[in-house]
């Protein structure tokens, strides 16, 4: 966990606060901190593993929570287990069956109306095209899904969507603002294309509407 001072970001102090060297196996490292919320006095830091492999979103999502303002403090973490909070044992997976359900490399957690929103890729079921969403009435779950999946507008040519991200400070009156990027396919000429056409790397943005499960 690394605090930085405004405006300058100049790097204050890093600490430790999960130690991953102990996994042998990196695809079971779970890293926090693709998305975070902040609700009922706690900062709710979610994180996935690596486990890409084949077809199907195959990564897991995780949550740990903090109290407001202690980040930084390791002491202060507590990891869901499945059961309770535990600053100790494993933490659990609360999103994730390895085959169908899961989410990819990049995910995005919002609360909207009461009701908590995950947006992912659908890695490996539909390629790199679509966005999927999950729904759950608290941060641990359960967690409903995949629904709601929809192509966002990709530029032609051999192109993937990926990291999509919500952004509630620009939506309002039942609407969402996403924003996701776009690479190329192919990692060889990824660095070609973009170094002909920088807009591609430029994030691109979508408005959603959230609406009641029926």
């Amino acid at each position: 966990m690394a605090t930085l001072s405004l405006p300058g970001l100049r790097v204050e102090s890093v600490v430790k606060v999960l130690d991953q060297q102990l996994v042998p196996d990196p695809a079971r490292r779970v890293l926090f901190g693709t998305t975070l919320l902040a609700r009922d006095g706690f900062t709710y830091v979610f994180g996935g593993d690596d486990r890409q492999a084949g077809s199907g979103p195959v990564s897991h999502a995780y949550v740990a929570r903090v109290p407001e303002g202690r980040l930084a403090d390791p002491a202060a973490w507590r990891y869901w287990t499945g059961s309770a909070w535990s600053a100790g044992a494993p933490p659990a997976p609360v999103l994730g069956d390895g085959r169908r359900t899961g989410v990819g490399s990049a995910f995005s957690v919002v609360r909207a109306g009461g009701t908590y929103v995950l947006f992912t890729m659908a890695a490996g079921t539909e390629g790199l095209s679509v966005v999927t969403a999950y729904w759950a009435c608290a941060p641990t779950g359960p967690w409903h899904g995949p629904s709601a999946r929809f192509r966002p507008p990709l530029p032609d040519g051999g192109v993937a969507a990926y990291n999509p991200q919500a952004h509630p400070v620009l939506s309002g009156d039942g609407k969402l603002v996403l924003s996701y990027d776009v690479n190329w396919l192919e990692p060889a000429g990824a660095a070609a294309q973009l170094s002909r056409n920088v807009s591609l790397y430029r994030p691109r943005f979508v408005t959603v509407r959230l609406a009641p499960v029926r």
